[in-house]
């Protein structure tokens, strides 16, 4: 059973380390804005179809509620911002 159980933990190494290069190869030449997106939703920006009106996480204890909207040209739909 031991050989078997280092095999298996060979091809998990060999996969974690192939997601790890692939991770680097997409995130090589996109800006921090595009990375820390990505890092949120776990897509990029040009394939996002609609973003969640609220996102709420909660890390190290402190709560984080991000609102997100579209910009876009097509603003009737859109109700006025305050100021």
């Amino acid at each position: 059973m031991g050989t078997l159980r280092k095999r298996l933990e060979s091809v998990e190494e060999r996969r974690a380390l192939q997601q790890h290069r692939e991770l680097q190869r997409q995130f090589k030449g996109r800006s921090a804005d595009e990375q820390t997106f990505f890092c949120t939703h776990g897509y990029w920006p040009e394939c996002a179809t609609e973003l969640p009106h609220r996102i709420e996480f909660t890390a190290c204890g402190i709560k984080t509620v991000v609102a997100t909207e579209w910009e876009d040209e097509d603003q009737k739909d859109r109700p006025k911002r305050r100021t």
